[in-house]
C-alpha cells in the first residue's frame, strides 16, 4: 500500500496519552520525557565520603520537552514520537562508547529525539528529514532542550530520499541512525538507495543502526493477519546482503539486560497491543538491526 493510499487513515503512537501544553500552531502540543543513565549496575567504583560512608551512585537523569502531534496522517507520521526512537535512544544511551566522538547521519529523524539523545556524546551529528515544517520543529525541540544536547553538534538539513545528492552529506559521516521509518514500500525502497548510494560514496561509514516495530495487522475487510511492511523489509535486506556480501547484518537482542530501559514512557515488551481507525489490532516487536563492515 502506498503513503498516498494511507493518507484516508489518522494514526497515534500512544508515547504520549496524555498532554501538557499545546503550541501556538493548534496542531502541537509540548510533553515532558525523562531519561535515567544507569551506566555502572555493579557499583564497582563506590567510594568513601570524608565521614567513611559510601557515596551511592545514583543515575544520570535528563529532563527533555518535546514539541510533537497527537494524531496525524501516515504522510505526516515523523510529527510523532515513535517507540522505535525510544528504544534507539536507549541503545545510545547504554552504549555511549559506540558514538563517542563520531560523525553521526540520521535519516527520518521526525521530531529529532535520537539527535538531540546522541548529540550529547558525538563529535557530529547531521539531522535530516524531507519536510521542511518538521525541520522547523526540530529546530525548536533543540531550543527548548538546549541545556541537555549539544547543539553546537548538531547540523539540520533537509534531506529527501527519492531525489538526493549524496555529495550533499558530509563525506566523514561514521555511522547513519534510522529509527521506526519501515511502513511504506515506496519509502522503504528509497531508504535502500540511499543506504546503497552512501555505502559506494562514503569511505568512512561503517555501521546502520535501524530500529523497527513489526507490526502484525488484523484487516477487517479481508479477516486476515498480514505483516507487509516488515516482510517487505527484509526482502530489501537480504538483497542488500547479496549486493553488498562483506557487510554483516547482525540482529541485537532487545531485552532489559542486553539493552538498559533508560525510560519509562514505553514497555519494551515482546508484544503490544494497540487500536487505530479502519485497523481492530496491531502488535508490535521491537527489533534492533545492525549493518557493518567487517574490516
Amino acid at each position: 500500500m502506498s503513503e498516498e493510499q494511507n493518507d484516508q487513515y489518522f494514526i497515534h503512537s500512544d508515547v504520549f496519552l496524555s498532554t501538557e501544553d499545546k503550541t501556538n500552531d493548534g496542531k502541537s502540543f509540548k510533553n515532558s520525557i525523562q531519561f535515567f543513565i544507569l551506566l555502572n549496575e555493579k557499583h564497582e567504583d563506590i567510594t568513601i565520603d570524608d565521614d567513611g560512608d559510601p557515596d551511592l551512585y545514583r543515575p544520570e537523569r535528563i529532563d527533555l520537552t518535546l514539541v510533537h502531534r497527537n494524531e496525524t496522517n501516515i504522510s505526516e507520521c515523523g510529527y510523532q514520537l515513535w517507540n522505535g526512537a525510544l528504544l534507539l535512544c536507549d541503545y545510545i544511551l547504554t552504549n555511549q562508547f559506540r558514538f563517542l566522538n563520531k560523525t553521526i547521519l540520521e535519516l527520518g529523524a521526525g521530531i529529532g529525539l535520537c539527535s538531540l539523545i546522541a548529540s550529547r556524546y558525538v563529535l557530529k551529528i547531521i539531522c535530516t528529514d524531507y519536510d521542511n515544517d518538521l525541520l522547523e520543529v526540530i529546530k525548536q525541540n533543540i531550543e527548548i532542550n538546549d541545556a541537555i544536547c549539544k547543539k553546537e553538534c548538531i547540523e539540520i538539513q533537509k534531506f529527501d530520499w527519492k531525489q538526493f545528492n549524496s555529495n550533499e552529506i558530509d563525506n566523514h559521516i561514521e555511522i547513519i541512525l534510522v529509527a521506526d521509518v519501515i511502513y511504506d514500500d515506496d519509502l522503504t525502497d528509497a531508504l535502500f538507495n540511499v543506504f546503497t548510494k552512501l555505502f559506494q560514496d562514503k569511505l568512512n561509514l561503517h555501521s546502520i543502526y535501524i530500529t523497527i516495530e513489526k507490526r502484525i495487522n488484523f484487516y477487517l475487510d479481508t479477516l486476515s493477519i498480514q505483516c507487509p511492511a516488515y516482510e517487505y523489509f527484509l526482502e530489501k535486506l537480504n538483497q542488500f546482503k547479496i549486493d553488498f556480501p562483506l557487510l554483516i547484518i547482525e540482529e541485537i537482542n532487545t531485552d532489559l539486560k542486553s539493552i538498559k530501559q533508560c525510560t519509562t514512557i514505553y514497555k519494551r515488551t515482546k508484544e503490544l497491543v494497540k487500536t487505530k481507525k479502519k485497523i481492530l489490532s496491531f502488535f508490535v516487536f521491537f527489533y534492533l538491526f545492525k549493518f557493518f563492515y567487517l574490516f
